[in-house]
């Protein structure tokens, strides 16, 4: 069965392939080789990969990806030029897969040689690295042709095929074959030729570097920049307790290579561009030509340091190249003017924080008189009030005991303290503040309820999970556009089509209605007696009643509005007739930026449910029995028992949307593209970057949002890596 069930994939993938390039050619227009290998990897990867599955998977596994597959091929057959770019994607998907599976075997094919032939190795290794050395400079028409004639066009290209090889194959020869002699000679031979193989590599990239590559040698930077190669080189290997001399020469050569490529201008002649290129590589010739051939102990201390490179290497080297590199570059671009000529310090960050737009501070006093304020400051005391009278009756001494009644109110509180403040504060990093602020703290408390009372749902907690976990799917420009048409505002006299525009015209008509008005009043206070009564019940017995207090808050105010015919959306006409009216929830600031939010807290409340719930099921039981045991109340339960072991998981959970939130862009561009008092660091960024062109302030802006972000970041690992140390 084995073998059945690899060579059935295999046949029937190769099969597919060669029915898909037949049903392709059959469509009109021609199909060259490119489309064709194209075609063929599509039927290959679509048919190999299904039967895989129909032939290792179970009965209604197979059963769906049986009817998965035929709908696929049906559909591509039916129209095969519409998948045109289907298939040049899996192509991509297919060389891409096979270039790294390719060069992982192969690299541990070679190193399976490093104790058997070290000869070998070097030989194979020096190669394969000063082929892709010179592939690269010719890809990128650093460098002339040695042999074929014109410069390259695409893919190093050329004169033709020998465009492709000529330099590479010169490369791999002299370090490829230097080495493997090399390792066969003494010391004074061998270092020998290593200088041999640096003047002859550097001579040939000197006479044939581009015109405009060629750097003026400045002896200042060079010395400088070669000097500190010298002393970090010889410094870390006398810190490791080894012959300084290697570490000394490595280092002459990169700070050779730094000072005459990187910091002297592009201005010299071939003379030049030939000793610029000459030095670092004899240093280095020399450097591979200094140690003796290693004892059989340094060959297997060497083999277990290379798998750890061969497996962690290519990941450490994506991160360096996609993060560290571009990070630095942008750093350095921070400190030039708008178009990179002139160095200009920290003016960048000076008119950063200059810009009104970034920082506002002229109506910071206004928030002493929002209302927001004024009910947090009651929620707060409240909160203080209840926590402190709960102590003292249960504890019978002053002291603050911790419930839902009192803990409630009190975070509520700060968090609306924070809102009116953030109100009245704008720009950019305000709005930002704003954001990290709203979206972590409800997302976050949305979903550690949402987890705690999924516990209670029997057998619809899975369905309810997955409703809740399903905006996850949801790219941030899809969600964008579906919220944006929920708050669409249509003219006041025809009918709407924005769900909240739709309600609250309605709650307009119903504010001047008569019966059902009355009706709805009724109901309002048979609802506000209720939630009261079980407040002062829940009180009697010191249960928690926080759901009762906002309940009354918010049905209070419903209540309120309704009786003074000032809820929902409505004006007074000329005439004293009642009409509608609608609200521009996306432009009218400063709470547009709050309903922007709606949109991310919908989408990341379902993350952070799924793994609270995760933590929270991961508590001990015996802990929670034990508190029920000695009388703990629900609430107390969790906040003394349960939060305490959850704590470490809502630190991340928080830390992960604070840096998510941080970056926020997608949203931002597609619903108001930072108009109407809504822009964020990302989005001004961007503008200032690619529309303005100043790409100083850009990269200011850029560091500005990552250096916010790595302190939470920092804290984050740090937490994690004491977790560790404390469960060993």
């Amino acid at each position: 069965m084995g073998r059945l069930g690899t060579s059935i994939p295999a046949i029937g993938g190769l099969i597919a392939a060669v029915i898909f390039v037949v049903v392709r050619r059959g469509e009109p227009g021609s199909l060259d080789l490119l489309e064709s290998v194209q075609w063929l990897a599509t039927g290959g990867i679509l048919w190999g990969a299904g039967l895989m599955v129909l032939t290792r998977g179970s009965g209604f596994l197979r059963v769906f990806f049986g009817l998965v597959l035929l709908i696929a091929t049906f559909f591509i057959f039916r129209s095969p030029g519409s998948f045109d770019r289907l298939a040049s994607t899996l192509l991509v998907v297919l060389i891409a897969v096979g270039l790294i599976g390719g060069t992982w075997i192969a690299a541990n094919l070679i190193m399976n040689l490093a104790p058997k032939n070290w000869s070998l190795f070097t030989a194979l290794t020096g190669g394969t690295v000063a082929a892709l050395f010179f592939g690269i400079l010719r890809g990128n028409r650093s460098i002339l042709p040695i042999v074929s004639t014109g410069d390259p066009i695409a893919f190093n290209a050329g004169g033709g095929f020998l465009g492709h090889i000529e330099w590479p194959l010169f490369g791999a020869v002299v370090w490829g074959g230097g080495l493997f002699v090399m390792r066969m000679l003494p010391r004074v031979p061998r270092l020998a030729l290593g200088v041999g193989m640096g003047v002859l590599t550097g001579f040939m990239i000197g006479q044939n570097v581009q015109a405009w590559h060629r750097g003026s040698i400045g002896l200042v930077e060079v010395i400088v920049a070669t000097a500190i190669g010298i002393a970090v080189g010889a410094g870390l290997r006398v810190m490791r307790g080894s012959d300084p001399i290697p570490g000394a020469l490595l280092g002459a050569a990169v700070g050779w290579t730094i000072g005459s490529w990187f910091l002297s201008p592009f201005a010299g002649n071939a003379t030049d561009a030939t000793i610029a290129a000459i030095v670092p590589l004899v240093l280095l010739g020399l450097r591979l030509a200094w140690n003796e051939n290693p004892s059989d102990r340094q060959l297997a201390a060497f083999d277990n340091r290379a798998r750890a490179v061969i497996f962690l290497g290519p990941a450490i080297l994506f991160l360096f190249s996609a993060l560290v590199v571009p990070a630095i570059r942008t750093i350095v671009l921070s400190l030039r003017n708008r178009d990179s000529s002139e160095f200009v310090g920290f003016d960048n960050y000076v008119e950063l924080w200059n810009d009104s737009d970034s920082f506002d501070f002229s109506n910071w006093t206004n928030m002493f008189t929002s209302q927001l304020f004024w009910v947090g400051a009651v929620l707060l005391i409240s909160g203080v009030v209840i926590g402190v009278v709960s102590g003292v009756r249960r504890n019978g001494e002053a002291g603050f005991e911790r419930t839902g009644s009192s803990v409630g109110p009190i975070l509520v509180g700060l968090f609306l303290f924070a809102f009116a403040a953030l109100s009245v504060l704008r720009g950019t990093f305000f709005n930002n503040v704003w954001w990290v602020l709203t979206v972590t703290t409800v997302s976050v408390g949305l979903g550690l309820t949402i987890a705690v009372l999924a516990e209670r749902a029997g057998r619809a907690e899975a369905f309810a999970k997955s409703l809740i976990f399903m905006p996850m799917a949801v790219s941030f420009v899809g969600a964008s556009i579906v919220w944006r048409l929920q708050y669409q505002p249509r003219p006041a006299n025809r009918t709407q089509t924005g769900v909240l525009n739709t309600v609250w015209v309605e709650l307009g008509k119903l504010s001047h209605s008569g019966a059902p008005r009355i009706i709805v009043l009724v109901v309002l206070a048979a609802i506000l007696a209720s939630l009261g009564y079980g407040l002062y019940k829940k009180a009697i017995v010191r249960a928690p009643f926080t759901i009762n207090t906002i309940g009354i808050i918010v049905f209070g105010y419903l209540f309120i509005e309704l009786a003074r015919r000032s809820l929902g959306g409505f004006i007074l006409g000329a005439n004293g007739e009642i009409e509608p009216d609608i609200v521009i929830f996306l432009q009218e600031p400063p709470f547009n930026n709050v309903f922007m939010m709606i949109v991310l807290i919908w989408i990341q409340t379902g993350f952070a449910m799924v793994i609270l719930s995760a933590a929270i099921k991961a508590v001990p039981q015996e802990f929670i029995e034990a508190a029920k045991v000695d009388g703990a109340t629900e609430s107390q339960t969790f906040f003394q028992v349960i939060f305490p072991q959850i704590l470490p998981t809502v630190g991340v959970v928080t830390t992960t949307l604070i840096v998510l939130v941080t970056k926020v862009f997608d949203i931002v561009k597609v619903t108001t593209g930072g108009n109407f008092g809504t822009n964020v660091l990302a989005n001004d960024m961007f503008e200032v970057s690619f529309s303005f062109a100043n790409f100083g302030l850009g990269s200011a802006i850029a560091v500005f949002i990552l250096v916010s972000v790595l302190p939470v970041m920092f804290i984050n690992v740090r937490r994690m890596q004491q977790e560790r140390v404390v469960n060993r």
